[in-house]
């Protein structure tokens, strides 16, 4: 058996304290976004445009967001950080058809 194998695994502590620590850096850089008020920051709109993104179906429930209590909008961080990528090439227009 190789002898470097089991040196390797007395690294894994320090690298499981240091990806702690990059997580905890990245958590700081990206805020939640789970309200209207986080999401329309994030997208630098107003919650009126996000409000408007809905109507128009820009913004899809069960895709971007989830209902609580039947009113309470719960947005999908992930759908959001893609929704603006798609904001920033055009394409998030292009989806939908009026």
């Amino acid at each position: 058996m190789n002898v470097t194998a089991f040196e390797n695994l007395e690294l894994i502590p320090a690298l499981v304290k240091q990806n702690k620590i990059l997580l905890d850096r990245l958590n700081k850089l990206v805020p939640p976004l789970t309200t209207k008020k986080e999401v329309a920051k994030f997208l630098n709109k107003s919650e009126s445009t996000i409000n408007r993104y809905i109507q128009l179906g820009y913004l899809v429930e069960g895709e971007h967001f989830n209902r609580k209590n039947g009113k309470i909008l719960v947005f999908i961080e992930e759908a959001i950080t893609e929704f603006r990528k798609e904001l920033d090439r055009g394409l998030a227009y292009e989806k939908v058809t009026i």
